[in-house]
């Protein structure tokens, strides 16, 4: 596991708006191996710029600050995270991502649900773009898959801010890159707000390993033959979105979780 030390300039970045001193930096992770769905989100991309009276009539209630705080971590850290990702893959993945596909959300994990004694907030799953940065509130329930014991979760300190890889980072590294399966408990009665940010490969970027990468894992013919594109990927996560709560019927009566239908997808 890799790690960098950063320290966001923006009231949004720490819990209650505070402003982290040089020691108190909040740690992004660049995790290796191994990556849910009960919670309220807001998707607060390109749209939102779009259209100036909605953004006139909901600046009183922090949305600029939320997208100014998106806008920083963009222009800030993303070029450095691609960098860093490169290093470690072999081969640069910036030429990937020259046109910055990616999403903005806030999620809301509100405690006021139909099951309001459950502590499933987001199920397990492994998110599909390049890396996902994650701001939290301040409140624990964010926990990471062991990569050596399979089932075994590890709960990440709610003030933390993280950095996961998902399946394409995978890909196109060649599985230098490790994708990192996550999920959210809940504390019945507490609600649980975050920030996050997904990078993904441009739509129309070929999903195999990049150009000089020998796989160190054999992958399906479907992905070496150059069949699929991030979008097309992006639609096949889609598809799988429902099943993110966990186990449950699938087409032809087959049990499975979407992290399993992609591994078939792409691994030999």
């Amino acid at each position: 596991m890799a790690t960098a030390q950063i320290t966001v300039s923006h009231p949004l970045a720490t819990p209650n708006g505070s402003q982290p001193s040089s020691t108190e930096a909040p740690t992004i992770s660049l995790l290796g191996p191994n990556a849910t769905a009960a919670s309220v989100r807001l998707d607060v991309s390109a749209p939102f710029s779009a259209i100036p009276s909605l953004q006139q009539s909901l600046a009183g209630h922090g949305l600029k600050d939320v997208l100014d705080f998106f806008n920083t971590l963009t222009t800030e850290y993303v070029p450095s995270i691609l960098s860093t990702l490169s290093i470690i893959a072999g081969a640069d993945f910036t030429p990937a991502h020259s046109t910055y596909n990616m999403n903005f959300r806030l999620c809301d994990y509100n405690p006021v649900t139909a099951a309001s004694g459950s502590l499933n907030g987001c199920g397990a799953h492994t998110d599909y773009g390049t890396f996902t940065i994650i701001f939290q509130d301040g409140t624990p329930g964010l926990e990471l898959e062991d990569a050596s014991a399979t089932g075994s979760w590890v709960p990440v300190a709610g003030d933390a801010t993280v950095v996961l890889t998902g399946w394409c980072a995978v890909i196109l590294s060649g599985g230098r890159i490790a994708a990192a399966r996550h999920r959210v408990r809940r504390t019945p009665g507490v609600r649980r707000l975050s920030a996050v940010l997904f990078i993904a490969p441009d739509l129309d970027v070929t999903l195999r390993p990049l150009g000089g990468i020998q796989p160190i894992r054999p992958f399906s013919e479907t992905v070496m033959r150059g069949d699929i594109d991030t979008g097309v990927f992006k639609e096949v996560m889609g598809k799988r979105w429902r099943y993110r709560e966990g186990n449950e019927e699938m087409e032809g009566h087959e049990i499975g979780t979407q992290d399993d239908e992609i591994a078939k997808l792409i691994w030999a």
